[in-house]
């Protein structure tokens, strides 16, 4: 069995030697990679990692048989741009949560606070009517002659 680390054909492989592959031409590692375009949405391919056409070798594969129809072209491909779309709007609620729960915090310490100040009130209240009690005996003592 002749080794399978790099591309040595042309562009036909088979998969399985597109499967064994490691290498480029260039001789850069590849790894199985995943295309999401509409023509060949969730098949997995191999190719060269040098993304700049003049440099890259001409090493790109499929690992996966094409889809049958288009049907299930586009019906893969929309599964996928509804997921993103979930995935994307429960981010956007947990981050909404995350300053929900740091604003509640804020909230609960502010409660706390004016809980403390509740508590104090009654023996303020008791202080101040008993400061009235001093005025009015006071006053009386002024006021009504004896």
């Amino acid at each position: 069995m002749r080794s399978s680390s790099s591309f040595s054909r042309s562009n036909r492989m088979t998969l399985q030697e597109a499967w064994d592959a490691t290498h480029c031409k260039c001789p850069l590692p590849v790894e199985p990679q995943v295309a999401w375009t509409l023509d060949n949405p969730g098949r997995r391919f191999k190719a060269c990692p040098i993304y700049d056409e003049n440099d890259k070798c001409d090493f790109y594969r499929f690992l996966d048989p094409e889809l049958p129809t288009d049907y299930y072209r586009y019906l893969f491909f929309n599964m996928h741009e509804e997921n993103k779309k979930l995935k994307n709007m429960l981010k956007t609620r947990r981050n909404y949560g995350e300053g929900s729960s740091s604003e509640m915090g804020k909230m609960k310490e502010e409660l706390t606070e004016i809980r403390s100040k509740v508590e104090v009130l009654p023996f303020l209240l008791e202080l101040v009517f008993v400061a009235w009690e001093v005025v009015v005996v006071a006053w009386e003592l002024l006021v009504v002659p004896l």
